[in-house]
């Protein structure tokens, strides 16, 4: 993973400086193409909730340890531009308090990492001994006594792989990731046009889950629901 990481960076640093690629992803036709989405005031936005799956296609990144990711566009009244923040958007999961603000490039990165290198690789095999007993010797398979000589136990060993060796784990796929999830997020400041992009938030993902979405706009709480 550390390679294709890396071949992410490069190709992205090339495309940057030759091209000037903007940041987050492309908008669709209108608000109404995506699952979720509403208008008022002239403004459309859309909304749609990234799955695992979808996730792990998406993004080189392991993105799935630490974020519930959804894809976000905003369409702006025509000749009058709006700002975009982070600050603006805040996460529900429906029927609970779990709530959480989206988290920047760079600490999603910094958690990936840290939870690379806190995993571990845990293998289970088979072990069998052999040993000598003279006169009556105990047995702990069956919990009786037997008579003396060669005798065998059989176990089951565990072994612990290495902290620090995982994909994603080292200080340059950090910076690899961050460069990756910066490019793909949701462009921030002032905007005429349509933009989108990805908003990662840290929360917990549980099985069919539903969320809400809620955004400030112009000083009104637009709410989206996303499953």
């Amino acid at each position: 993973m550390s390679r294709k990481l890396w071949s992410v960076l490069i190709v992205g640093c090339l495309a940057s400086v030759a091209f000037a690629v903007p940041k987050g992803t492309v908008p669709r036709s209108s608000a109404s193409r995506y699952p979720a989405h509403t208008q008022g005031d002239g403004i459309s936005i859309g909304a749609r909730l990234l799955s695992p799956e979808e996730a792990r296609k998406t993004f080189v990144s392991d993105v799935n340890r630490c974020c519930v990711v959804i894809e976000f566009a905003i369409y702006p009244e025509k000749d009058k531009p709006l700002t975009v923040s982070l600050d603006s958007f805040t996460l529900r999961l429906t029927g609970s308090e779990t709530a959480a603000k989206p988290s920047s490039a760079k600490v999603v990165s910094a958690t990936v990492q840290k939870k690379a290198q806190e995993q571990r690789d845990v293998s289970v095999s088979p072990t069998v001994g052999v040993g000598y007993g003279s006169g009556r010797v105990y047995d702990p398979a069956t919990g009786t006594q037997r008579g003396g000589g060669v005798y065998t136990t059989a176990g089951v060993g565990v072994g612990i792989g290495s902290r620090g060796n995982e994909p994603g784990s080292s200080e340059k796929d950090r910076a690899v990731m961050e460069t990756e999830l910066s490019e793909k997020g949701l462009p921030e400041g002032a905007t005429a046009a349509p933009v989108a992009g990805f908003l990662y938030f840290p929360i917990s993902r549980t099985k069919k889950a539903t969320y809400q979405l809620e955004y400030m706009l112009n000083g009104n709480r637009v709410k989206l629901e996303c499953q």
